[in-house]
């Protein structure tokens, strides 16, 4: 262990990360890595960065091998290599493969962390299991992926996975609904909720929002998943009771032409604003100026860009999709059922006109006492000292 016992030296190993600066995907795990440096822990990343084999030009522009980033403190090792078709005996190898590499690399410089943190099983949690049997470090695991609850993964690829999870020295799942789900999957009872952390910068952030245009926004990736098409439909039923109403849509996807098209058919061309892909400080600008937001996804583990909102003190209206349910009170905002365009319609009417009844600062409170990096921090350390301690159970 560390020689401050206070203080613990972490590797955090994800199943995905951000590939450039300002990239969205996996950005809470960068948070959280850097949240708990900067709560006085020693803490690094490793990790394995297939890019797919379509990416022509990449093959031979992009690079391959180690990786050194020396991310505002934070050290991270990326390996670059080619994604290999879905044959999943040899993605596990790989990434079990360089995922060695990766920690020798680490281990080299930084020494032998006290504990590893996995996010996602279903990659990174082959490198730790397979670390912990050479080195007997221990290893908690967060499940973040969406997989389980769209029963994705093979029944040969989840007796896999109930090793890491049995093997694991603690489990962690982002909201209690995916809990609840992953006992299930794995029949255990080893499955704890503590969520996501909020970026500090969106408590810090100022509203902006208009008087003249009532905004509603929603932001994530334009897929099936995500269920945008019944948000706009939703929102083509209450165009006339809101006159002053706009949705804006941030994202991009293989959803965006079949979208943009659908805005248009149900005459919301300009009613429907289209932003593309955001970097995170624009996520941040435009929910500053929004007046709710909204995700009527079909899946969610958790739902990052909920608590986001929230930290802008801005109501919320979410689906039942088993992240939402450990976020959105009614003293926050509004649960509707999966699907249900008509309860959404009515859920984005009644924020409109009961919106007197949200407080600003009382919502953001409510993301600051739950979802705030001291809160959220603190769990973990508690967590991380029990497991060293042998005292967790």
């Amino acid at each position: 262990m560390s020689n401050n016992d206070c203080n613990l030296h972490i590797l955090i190993i994800p199943s995905w990360y951000p590939a450039f600066e300002g990239d969205i995907g996996g950005s809470f795990f960068r948070e959280q890595a850097h949240a708990l440096k900067k709560a006085g822990n020693k803490v690094g990343v490793i990790y394995p960065q297939f890019r797919s084999i379509t990416d022509i030009k990449g093959i031979y522009s992009k690079p391959y091998g180690i990786e050194y980033i020396d991310d505002q403190g934070l050290p991270t090792y990326k390996y670059h290599h080619l994604a290999v078709p879905k044959i999943y005996s040899v993605r596990r190898a790989r990434w079990i493969r360089y995922g060695l590499k990766l920690f020798d690399e680490y281990t080299k410089k930084f020494g032998l962390p006290d504990i590893i943190h996995v996010h996602s099983s279903v990659h990174a949690g082959h490198i730790a299991l397979e670390i912990k049997s050479r080195y007997s470090i221990p290893y908690v695991v967060t499940e973040h992926s969406t997989s389980f609850a769209r029963d994705m993964i093979k029944k040969n690829e989840l007796l896999i996975l109930r090793n890491i999870v049995t093997s694991s020295d603690y489990n962690i799942a982002v909201s209690q609904p995916f809990c609840d789900l992953l006992n299930r999957t794995f029949k255990v009872k080893s499955w704890n909720y503590i969520p996501n952390i909020v970026n500090s910068a969106f408590l810090n952030e100022d509203n902006k929002v208009s008087k003249k245009t009532f905004k509603y926004l929603s932001v994530s990736f334009l897929s099936e998943k995500k269920a945008i098409d019944n948000l706009i439909k939703a929102f083509s039923f209450i165009i006339d009771e809101v006159p002053n109403a706009v949705l804006y849509i941030g994202g991009d996807g293989d959803e965006r032409k079949s979208l943009e098209k659908l805005a248009k058919d149900l005459n919301l061309k300009n009613r429907v604003i289209f932003l593309g892909s955001l970097s995170r400080e624009r996520v941040k600008l435009e929910m500053a100026k929004s007046s709710v937001f909204v995700l009527p996804s079909r899946y969610e583990t958790f739902g990052v860009v909920l608590v986001e909102a929230l930290a802008l003190g801005k109501p919320v209206i979410a689906t039942k999709c088993g992240g939402p349910e450990s976020i959105v009170n009614d003293k926050v905002g509004t649960l509707v059922e999966v699907d249900n365009i008509e309860n959404l319609s009515k859920a984005m009417l009644d924020a409109y006109l009961d919106y007197d009844k949200y407080n600003s600062k009382d919502i953001r409170q409510y993301c600051i006492d739950n979802f705030s990096e001291e809160s959220v921090i603190s769990k973990l350390t508690d967590i991380y000292h029990s497991v060293l301690a042998g005292s967790w159970q």
